[in-house]
């Protein structure tokens, strides 16, 4: 089996503005945070789960005709938060989109699964970009500094998805797209 999902790929300049705040971050945080690998940054649109290796090639054409259906998602970023309010186990990148189209793909892409027999996790869609996995209780002061990162970028075109394969390791998960698809 392959733990699978699918994900909208960051563009070069917010992916590098993210990575900038990590290294900073980085550099005071504390023990007790788990910080993502600057390749392991993205949206995720759809968390698949357990997947039949079989069934990847017939995924990828039933992705491919979901994505006939949209152009590319204008986001930009406002800021980080922290997730949830009170003892929050993740730091994020919160995005905003300039239309709802985005909220729908994970419906489409579900839609085509589903002749699949697959059925993904259904949750409602929250537009971040994960930054770090919090394991213990962080000083108020780095939780203020997350909070008054001055992180807002203008609207870049979100045009690239990628169904990946997750292997969970213990320094981390590794991820590897299995294919990518142009919006």
């Amino acid at each position: 089996m392959l733990r699978t999902f699918i994900a909208l790929e960051i563009p070069e300049e917010p992916r590098r503005q993210i990575c900038e705040y990590l290294k900073q971050w980085q550099a005071v945080s504390t023990r007790g945070i788990n910080w993502v690998k600057p390749e392991n940054l993205h949206l995720t649109l759809l968390f698949i789960g357990d997947t039949e290796p079989a069934l990847v090639p017939r995924m990828i054409g039933k992705i491919e005709r979901a994505c006939e259906l949209y152009d590319p998602f204008p986001l930009s970023i406002s800021g980080c938060e922290l997730f949830p309010a009170v003892n929050p186990r993740l730091l994020w990148a919160k995005l905003v989109a300039e239309n709802r189209s985005i909220y729908s793909m994970p419906a489409a892409l579900n839609k085509e699964l589903q002749v699949l027999g697959i059925e993904p996790e259904i949750k409602a869609l929250k537009l971040h970009i994960t930054m770090a996995r919090l394991k213990s209780q962080q000083p108020e002061w780095l939780e203020r500094e997350f909070h008054q990162a001055n992180f807002d970028l203008d609207s870049f075109e979100y045009d690239t998805l990628t169904l990946y394969q997750s292997v969970l390791r213990p320094d981390g998960p590794v991820y590897t797209p299995l294919e990518q698809f142009s919006l």
